[in-house]
């Protein structure tokens, strides 16, 4: 029988307790009621292959914990946000009032992921005493995400830039730097990071039209004579045109690169192929990685996959490890998910800072003979 709750709709007070309560999960009493996660990933859109990893990383997950979470049994419910702002709210909205999630997570766009944990603050309606609904962003990183809510395992823009930053001092001294990068939020404020953590203004910063895959040529072309390194920032598809666009139109033999994360993630590595020889990046993850976990999580991925993971794969499986060890410890999960601590895993030891961003490590990675290799570790800023 079908009640209604100044009139929301639900099925009888068990489901009411399960919905998305402030991060509520269904209680002790009932624990054959599933912990429902809704994950808003692009499936498609110009973000759709960093999509497919993800969400086959938290489907990963958690078949390897025989479909439970914090020992709950637990379901996963995807939508697509396409890479759009307003289907991501949308998808939001629905995953919560409808579907009863208790956290949403996913999320790769920034603009998506701003839009997400605005609609998620809301409390939904109909539910007495509910709360905003606990984000576990596994992607996004723009800085203007945060609040008691909002949770990530990813990293922000600013600390990736800020991370490459100071490795290229170090490593290529005071060379003539250009920046390169989308003219949207992630670019920006990734090409900020790196001049704080470089130490100096960069030649040039060249933008490139957002969320389309463009001809770079005339992109390249400003790039001035002097300048003796280029720094660039790209994700998905728009990563795959410019990496082919710099080995193709001979800028490799003419100025060194060194890349963000998601320039040389191994999604992208599989579609470009050869013209990625040689590139060096700086990310928080590598297949290479040495340590136990990576190499047991690498193995069960290649296993089903017959390919390396991404680092993308990699958040979207830390996503789910840190919901179900928050899940673990019982009662409010937007509580428990900021009292986890460290979390040992593939990419090494991390735990969320006050503001619930990772503090962790960063790697140069060279990629040679289809590995990304660590060259150099380059440890977390001190806060």
């Amino acid at each position: 029988m079908r009640l209604r709750v100044l009139g929301a709709p639900v099925v009888g007070l068990a489901v009411l307790m399960a919905a998305g309560c402030g991060g509520s999960v269904p209680p002790s009493g009932q624990d054959g009621l599933p912990v429902r996660i809704g994950a808003i990933i692009s499936q498609t859109g110009v973000y759709a292959v960093l999509g497919d990893d993800m969400e086959t990383a938290m489907r990963l997950y958690l078949g390897d914990h025989g479909g439970r979470l914090g020992g709950r049994p637990a379901e996963l419910v995807v939508a697509d946000d396409a890479g759009n702002p307003e289907q991501g709210r949308e998808a939001a909205r629905r995953l919560v009032d409808e579907e009863g999630v208790s956290v949403l997570t996913g999320l790769i766009a920034s603009p998506v992921a701003v839009a997400v944990a605005e609609e998620a603050d809301r409390p939904p309606p109909g539910i007495v005493g509910a709360g905003p609904t606990p984000v576990v962003v596994a992607g996004a990183g723009a800085g203007e995400l945060g609040g008691q809510n909002v949770f990530r395992v990813s990293y922000t823009d600013h600390e990736q830039g800020q991370a490459a930053g100071r490795y290229a001092a170090e490593r290529y001294g005071p060379a003539g730097v250009v920046l390169m990068a989308p003219d949207q939020a992630a670019g920006i404020e990734t090409l900020r990071g790196f001049a704080e953590g470089y130490g100096a203004e960069p030649l040039k910063r060249i933008l490139t039209p957002p969320g389309t895959i463009t001809d770079l040529e005339p992109y390249f072309a400003q790039i001035p004579p002097q300048a003796r390194l280029l720094y660039a920032f790209y994700a998905g598809g728009e990563a795959v045109a410019f990496a082919r666009a710099y080995k193709q139109l001979g800028y490799d033999a003419r100025i060194e690169l060194l890349g963000c994360m998601s320039l040389t993630d191994e999604d992208v590595l599989r579609a470009v192929g050869p013209d990625a020889e040689g590139i060096t990046s700086v990310g928080m993850y590598s297949p290479a990685l040495d340590n136990p976990d990576n190499a047991a999580f690498v193995a069960r991925w290649r296993a089903k996959t017959g390919a390396n993971p991404s680092a993308v794969a990699l958040q979207g499986w830390d996503a789910l490890r840190l919901i179900d060890a928050a899940l673990s410890r019982g009662g409010d999960l937007t509580r428990r998910l900021g009292e986890v601590g460290e979390l040992a895993g593939p990419r090494g030891t991390f735990r969320l800072d006050a503001e619930h961003n990772p503090v962790q490590n960063w790697y140069a990675r060279h990629y040679q003979n289809g590995v990304n290799r660590i060259i150099a570790t380059i440890p977390p800023r001190r806060e």
